[in-house]
């Protein structure tokens, strides 16, 4: 959902605005309802330095700026200081936010203190190692919709 909102907002003031989306079919290329410079591709298949983007079904465009908007994968060590807050899944967003913010300060502010890089990756792998196969039926990037919102 973040990309499809983002889009639309900078769609406002940006002459084209071009969606890749791993959740269409390889041959995705629309024009999106009620937008003249809105449009949605299948995945990126290549990015080159001078601009291309190339997506799986052979189009292309040129690219002043990519935004990468990862349904909540990135790589904390390419971001040390950047934090996200309010980005829930049916969940009450107000004190979930609140928290989130709380939690973030106490680790900004030498608080809270969070352990190694390497404890962290080490407990991601072993959640996600409890994901593998099809006896969960949840894929890894749908992990932040498994939250019990306490029965909200």
């Amino acid at each position: 959902m973040s990309a499809a909102d983002l889009s639309i907002e900078i769609a406002e003031v940006a002459r084209e605005v071009h969606i890749a989306s791993r959740s269409v079919a390889d041959e995705t290329y629309e024009k999106q309802p009620g937008h003249d410079n809105l449009w949605l591709h299948s995945m990126v298949e290549s990015a080159s330095g001078d601009g291309t983007v190339v997506f799986r079904f052979g189009s292309a465009v040129v690219a002043d700026i990519i935004l990468h908007c990862t349904g909540m994968f990135f790589l904390p060590s390419l971001a040390p200081g950047l934090s996200f807050v309010g980005i829930p899944w049916k969940a009450v967003p107000f004190p979930m936010s609140e928290f989130q913010s709380k939690w973030i300060a106490g680790v900004l502010s030498g608080r809270f203190v969070l352990p190694s890089p390497e404890h962290m990756m080490d407990d991601v792998k072993a959640f996600y190692s409890t994901l593998e196969g099809e006896a969960s039926g949840i894929p890894k990037h749908y992990t932040r919709k498994m939250l019990d919102s306490g029965g909200y």
